[in-house]
């Protein structure tokens, strides 16, 4: 065991979302890292084993390939709780979906828990508690999102290319993101996603036209009543430069706003998130302390105030 007492086994501490975890673990006060080296079950030395078997709980963020793999395997060998970071499980039937503003369930007795993905985690937060009371339509949901490159992994590929993507920006896997189908499993509604990469490292955002069913307004009311008690998620008074990516990046927070009726009926309903952050290792973070009983986000900087509306803004959804 660590020094803390609890030792997180890391599988695929070389990734982008598995550094990003490393670090959170190494500054927590009860929790800390260990590495494991093997990328298969082929590769396991004896000293990864014995790393996993006295571990107090496993993280794989691995491709979900790689999950796939290890899960079974893992099972046989420890009792420890595994949280998967990749969509290997996301909507598996009985496993655990770890966006703990809007499944608070206790999740402790779990075996396995799966992190949400960073394009579901934008749209939920912002969706989801609209689409539970009723306030939009079901049938009518378009999603665009963009992120920065780091989303996609380590892996080679030629629209990553820096002289590919410097400068630009593109959509890409339009009608076939593998995120399209964790986002309806849990939204409960079908919905039109298109994603685009930005010329940056981190950050994310979405904006969701939706139908409301009602009063606009009650939509910016349902969201701020159902994050009232969650500091990390900030419902801002209307839609502004406070979204900017800069201000989430390096954070666990989530930043949601509405926007004003449109001649078309539609409403858009953004969010900001940190892809690496709240998309995966500090959403990981929270998960690995509710399996422990320890505060959710213990580890966790303090949220940033978003402050108030830029001057010569108003409320667009008044």
């Amino acid at each position: 065991m660590s020094r803390q007492g609890h030792e997180i086994a890391v599988f695929g501490a070389t990734g982008y979302a598995g550094q990003v975890l490393v670090r959170l673990l190494k500054a927590h006060p009860t929790l800390s890292p260990r590495a494991i080296s093997a990328r298969d079950p082929a590769s396991w030395t004896p000293a990864d084993r014995a790393a996993v078997g006295t571990a107090s709980a496993v993280a794989l963020a691995l491709p979900a390939e790689a999950s796939k793999t290890w899960a079974p395997v893992l099972r046989e060998h420890t009792k420890a709780p595994v949280l998967d970071l990749s969509d290997a499980f996301r909507t598996s039937p009985g496993v655990p979906y770890g966006i703990f503003e809007l499944w608070p369930e206790p999740i402790a007795s779990a075996h396995l828990v799966a992190n949400p993905g960073c394009y579901p985690t934008a749209t939920l937060l912002a969706l989801a508690p609209l689409l539970r009371r009723g306030l939009v339509a079901q049938d009518t949901i378009a999603v665009v999102g963009k992120s920065g490159a780091s989303g996609a992994g380590k892996k080679v590929a030629e629209h990553l290319h820096f002289c590919e993507l410097a400068g630009n920006s593109f959509p890409y896997n339009v009608g076939r993101h593998r995120h399209i189908r964790e986002i309806e499993h849990h939204l409960g509604a079908p919905v039109c996603l298109v994603t685009e990469l930005l010329p940056i490292v981190r950050g994310l955002s979405v904006t969701a036209f939706v139908r409301p069913t009602c009063d606009p307004a009650a939509l910016h009311r349902a969201l701020c009543e159902a994050y009232e008690a969650h500091p990390y998620v900030h419902v801002l008074d209307a839609p502004d430069a406070r979204l900017g990516l800069r201000h989430v990046v390096g954070t666990h927070d989530a930043r949601i706003a509405v926007g004003p009726v449109t001649a078309s009926g539609l409403v858009p309903v953004f969010c900001s998130i940190d892809n690496l952050m709240r998309g995966a290792a500090s959403a990981a973070l929270v998960a690995l302390n509710r399996l422990h009983g320890l505060d959710p986000h213990a580890g966790l900087a303090a949220p940033v105030p978003p402050g108030p509306a830029l001057p010569g803004m108003k409320a667009a959804w008044t």
